[in-house]
């Protein structure tokens, strides 16, 4: 039957804040937590679980205490890595329904991502410029990746990473020059790759 004239027979939707299917793996992980960690009561492993129940939440983090006496926090991330305000008022939503009247407040918030630039001179063996970029590049998101929100940033680690990149036989990293820890007072800080420029040394 054909659609009345001047009614339109498509209509297209953008949908936003959703995840990716689920593969069975981590179905099963999620499973298992809860199994080996029950509800019980409200304590940080029950916030956790609430968060990752709502859709669009791949991680969350728990700080207890973080602003005080019967305070909880929970961090989330989804698969982009930060969250949309819609996700963060839907686990905000479920939480305060979920949460025992003894806990005071708790605050369902998103990480604040901090980009890190990285300056390196590398000397190099059997490969050129272009493919330790590349390298390197493919290295230091790896070690970023690692880092979750509250995480330092460990100068040593970034040059292990980029010292074990295959035909990088040394390295001189001029940034960053310091470990830094996380503001985990005024927000839940993320550190993640920046820029990363890499140069070859002087002969």
């Amino acid at each position: 039957m054909a659609a009345p004239a001047g009614v339109a027979t498509e209509c297209r939707l953008t949908v936003q804040g959703g995840t990716d299917r689920e593969s069975d793996a981590s179905l099963l992980a999620r499973l298992l937590k809860i199994i080996r960690r029950p509800p019980a009561g409200g304590n940080r492993y029950d916030y956790k679980n609430w968060a990752l129940s709502v859709d669009g939440v791949t991680s969350a983090y728990v700080y207890p205490l973080r602003r005080g006496l019967g305070t909880v926090d929970i961090a989330i991330t989804s698969a982009d890595g930060v969250p949309s305000e819609e996700t963060v008022r839907r686990v905000q939503a479920y939480i305060d329904e979920m949460r025992p009247v003894t806990a005071k407040n708790a605050l369902v918030l998103k990480p604040t991502v901090t980009a890190v630039p990285v300056t390196v001179q590398v000397k190099l063996d059997g490969i050129d410029l272009d493919e330790a970029k590349r390298r390197i590049r493919t290295a230091l998101k790896e070690y970023f990746d690692t880092l979750i929100p509250g995480d330092g940033l460990t100068v040593s680690q970034i040059e292990a990473a980029i010292s074990n990149v295959d035909g990088v036989i040394d390295r001189r990293l001029t940034a960053p020059t310091a470990n830094r820890a996380a503001d985990t007072v005024n927000r839940i800080e993320w550190f993640k790759a920046g820029a990363i420029n890499v140069t070859e040394m002087p002969s």
